[in-house]
């Protein structure tokens, strides 16, 4: 069917003279053998949304639709249409055509005339297009490049030198091979969590911009402490060059703060530099009576203050108006030396701050559906609601949305920045450093200059790539080596460091040892030492409920366990219930992580007993049971990091300053170390993250010699006095506990030992029974009040593993439903119980929502939870679509 070109003329903005005419909105789309033509495109957007929009394919995220589309992204695609142009538009002196993203190899062509190229899906491309448009109807062609072609080019070239590995991603993965050539979404071409999507397309805006003198391209701001009395927000003003190569006028600033605005006005006459770029650099001394100082989520306000800054031409012929928000606080970190080691922690407004927090991937693996405003705000939201402080934007994604950092400066939640290298040996040719520089210089601009940034690291997990031979590379150490410092240190650092006027903190790589890496050459013999910098740790063959095995580092910045999401979620991507199935063909499919299914398989048989793989509910049963695994895993390591945080052991290890466990988010519906499954639902993981990120927690182990530990860990600036702890132990069949007691603590600051408790024989002797049996028949659980008032979470400790306890059954029920606001979003959800149940697991399967806890212990005849729903509903609705369910509900045999 033809499809008529379309002519758009749309004005977005208009400052004086200067305008703007947006390219976004439909365009044509077809491929460049023209067996798929004039198919209607989006823009912003991308190959696979189109031609899912289309009809051409299925849902891509169904099935097996990754395998039955990988010939999409073989094809070479052409996005085209006709814009427009008056002779008005015409008449000033520069006029650029300017993509905020694309992805990735491309050339664009106006009026059948080349005008550029792009060779980076990172970089802000910007071309000169007066000579080449008109007055009436232009055509803009972007002919895309099949970048799995162009990749596998790129490899075939460098290897004729050497290879740089790794070649192709693991088998698991169906993904595709050589991504580290180029500059694009590592993770596009698949990833243990994620399938193979590398697609094509103009992601980010379009637009066509004319001037005549100058606009402003980039503010990039940091505030700094003038002095006890001051700050000072630093601003380097990038502004567009011309045909002059010379900007003459005027910057106005106005800052709007709480109690009075400040204005004032700059002068310029300046010419482009060796970069052709023109950047005005100055500063603004603001009282600090006159704002409130930003905190990051838990600690205070996240107060940001506008300021607005106007270019003017000479001649006031010309303006160019750009409003940013600034926060005003210091960030700094701090690695000093210890008996053993170095410190790592994080100071903010010179207080040490605990960092926690989660590791984010990709919002979606198709780029363009990654600048979802709703989703970005979900996932944010729930990380500000569950104490999070930090996330870690991990370097095989994207560099996210301004939308992103900005509601990230909003809610106080700071961001640890990669950039976008990843589990990889990386090519170091002339052009592709080029192009790394200039992906550099645009996203640093772009991103630094938000509040919640503090730092950014080199990459994701190269220097021990390189360093432990993950890929083979001792053969070639040296050359391996040389290319590393060449990328990260002469080239991403000291760019980095230029543009952020050497006040920037920058890593190199993550994990790694910080200032000992940098002393050992940039690459430590043992990156990831608990004596220095930060750790990723993994472990998937011991008891992940017992905290004995978990490393004790500076800085944990990537842990975490697999689980499957829900039932009803992997019910939106097959329709065959046997699917479901652990051993399925397509749970294998889904699974990309090596023996993942296996390992989620032991790690449950270390605690729990399933029901019999013949039960007629067991697929169902190890959903649930991954995710109690995955949620009690990572609160049990967590703890343990947590419960370091003012103190060392006899190896010199601790004083841990943060935890990030991995991940937040997820890209598509399948096993994965997620708390938020893709299509937002909450797993159990995060759920509990509410609890064991809370300013203030209690938490037991038991150590190697069978003593249990309590601790009380506190993150609050200030100490807090006169605290009752309760230590509480309950047989499992009974609502009252065999025995309790308090424990007064006086004062609480960091990390405390509460008490140490000889589980075997405290059991016996309190009456749980006679050894070895009594760890068998109690359990403890924790809480601390002040005043009658509940300071943390309630807590627990399961002496013996649930398999091996003497569990009895309970009966528990929705008793229920109430409204409880005027919007009916809000319910109040009584659940009732004849016996102690636990892992309580609710569910909407309907209504879209979440509860204020879940998963929890039940040691109580009733408890009320709240649900809020995501859209209006009805209690009637709600209480038919709600179910509940513990770990011996009846239907699991």
């Amino acid at each position: 069917m033809y499809v008529k070109l379309l002519c758009f003329l749309f004005i977005l903005r208009y400052s004086n003279s200067a305008r703007i005419l947006t390219l976004n909105g439909d365009w044509i789309l077809q491929d460049d053998k023209h067996n798929i033509t004039n198919i209607k495109a989006k823009v912003p957007g991308g190959v696979y949304s189109d031609l899912m929009n289309s009809g051409i394919i299925g849902d891509i995220f169904y099935g097996y639709n990754d395998i039955n589309t990988k010939w999409v992204p073989r094809l070479n695609w052409t996005y085209y249409r006709n814009f427009l142009i008056t002779d008005t538009f015409l008449n000033y002196d520069n006029i650029n055509i300017v993509f905020e993203g694309l992805d990735t190899f491309s050339y664009i062509f106006i009026n059948d005339k080349l005008v550029g190229s792009s060779d980076n899906m990172f970089v802000q491309y910007i071309f000169d297009i007066k000579k080449y448009i008109k007055t009436g109807r232009n055509k803009i062609e972007v002919r895309f490049l099949s970048p799995i072609e162009i990749a596998a080019k790129l490899s075939a070239i460098q290897t004729k030198n050497y290879t740089v590995p790794p070649t192709c991603p693991p088998t698991e993965y169906n993904g595709e091979c050589h991504v580290n050539m180029i500059r694009k979404m590592q993770a596009s071409f698949a990833w243990d969590w994620g399938p193979s999507f590398p697609s094509v397309g103009i992601w980010k805006n379009v637009y066509i911009e004319s001037y005549n003198e100058s606009i402003i391209r980039y503010i990039v701001s940091d505030v700094t402490e003038e002095d006890e009395d001051h700050w000072k927000v630093n601003l380097d003003i990038y502004l567009a060059n011309n045909i002059k190569n010379s900007v003459k006028g005027r910057i106005q600033f106005k800052f709007y703060l709480n109690f009075i605005n400040i204005t004032s006005i700059l002068d310029v006459d300046t010419k482009g530099d060796k970069n052709n770029e023109i950047v005005v650099k100055t500063n603004i001394e603001i009282r600090k009576n006159y704002v409130n100082t930003w905190w990051p989520n838990g600690y205070g306000p996240s107060d940001l203050y506008s300021l607005k800054v106007v270019y003017m031409s000479e001649d006031n012929s010309e303006k160019s108006i750009r409003h940013i928000l600034v926060g005003f606080r210091t960030i700094e970190l701090i690695q000093t030396p210890l008996d053993s080691g170095l410190t790592f922690y994080f100071k903010v407004n010179r207080i040490p701050i605990f960092m926690k927090g989660t590791n984010e991937i990709p919002i979606d693996i198709l780029p363009e559906r990654g600048q979802n405003k709703t989703k970005i705000k979900n996932l944010l939201k729930a990380a500000k609601d569950s104490h999070m402080n930090m996330i870690r934007v991990w370097g095989g994604g994207v560099y996210e949305s301004d939308y992103f950092y900005d509601l990230a400066d909003e809610y106080g939640i700071l961001i640890w920045q990669d950039f976008m290298f990843a589990c990889a040996m990386y090519p170091v040719t002339d052009s592709y450093l080029q192009s790394v520089i200039s992906e550099v210089r645009h996203q640093v601009r772009r991103i630094y200059g938000h509040t919640s940034v503090a730092l950014f690291s080199g990459n994701n997990e190269n220097e021990g790539a390189l360093i432990q031979n993950w890929y083979n590379t001792f053969a070639k150490y040296k050359t391996y080596y040389n290319d590393y410092i060449k990328l990260y240190v002469k080239t991403i650092k000291t760019e980095y460091l230029q543009l952020t006027n050497n006040r920037g903190i920058f890593i190199t790589s993550s994990p790694t040892n910080g200032e000992e890496s940098d002393k050992e050459g940039y690459v430590a013999k043992n990156p990831g030492d608990s004596l220095y910098g930060d750790v990723h740790f993994y472990n998937y063959v011991l008891d992940p409920f017992n905290s004995n095995y978990y490393p004790v580092p500076r800085f944990a910045s990537e842990y975490g366990y697999q689980s499957l999401p829900s039932k009803q979620s992997f019910l939106t991507v097959t329709k065959n219930v046997s699917d479901l199935n652990i051993n399925s063909i397509f749970m294998n499919h889904r699974q990309h992580h090596l023996i993942g299914n296996l390992e989620l398989q032991l790690l449950i048989k270390f605690y729990f007993q399933l029901p019999n793989e013949t039960s007629k509910n067991y697929d169902e049963a190890f959903i649930y049971y991954s995710q109690i695994v995955q949620a009690l895993a990572v609160k049990i390591e967590t703890e343990h990091y947590r419960r370091y945080k003012s103190f060392v052991n006899d190896k010199g290890e601790g004083y841990t300053s943060g935890v990030l466990y991995w991940q937040l988010n997820d890209v598509w519906v399948a096993p994965s170390w997620s708390g938020i499954d893709h299509l937002g639902k909450w797993k159990m993981l995060q759920y509990y993250t509410q609890e064991f990120f809370a300013p203030v927690i209690i938490t037991g182990h038991i150590n190697l010699q069978r003593t249990l530990e309590i601790y009380l860990v506190s993150d609050l600036l200030s100490p807090l006095f006169n605290l009752t702890v309760s230590v509480e132990v309950y047989r499992w069949n009974s609502f009252k506990p065999v025995y309790a007691e308090k424990i007064l603590i006086k004062e609480l600051e960091a990390s405390v030992l509460v008490e140490s408790i000889e589980t075997d024989d405290y059991l016996t002797r309190i009456g749980c029974g006679y050894l070895p049996k009594a760890k068998q028949n109690c359990f403890f659980y924790l809480s601390v009040e002040k005043n009658g008032v509940k300071v943390t979470p309630d807590n627990f400790v399961f002496p013996a593993a649930i398999k091996d306890s003497n569990l009895t059954g309970a009966e528990v029920k929705i008793s229920s439903v109430k409204n409880i606001d005027s919007d009916e979003s809000i319910f109040d959800v009584e659940l009732t119980s004849d016996n102690i149940a636990i892992f309580v697991w609710l569910e909407s399967n309907a209504v879209e929502g979440r509860f204020s806890e879940n998963g929890f212990i039940l040691n109580e005849p009733s408890r009320n939870v709240y649900f809020f729903a995501s859209q209006k509903t009805t209690k009637e609705v709600l209480m038919k679509t709600l179910t509940v369910t513990h770990l011996l509900d009846g239907k699991f045999f």
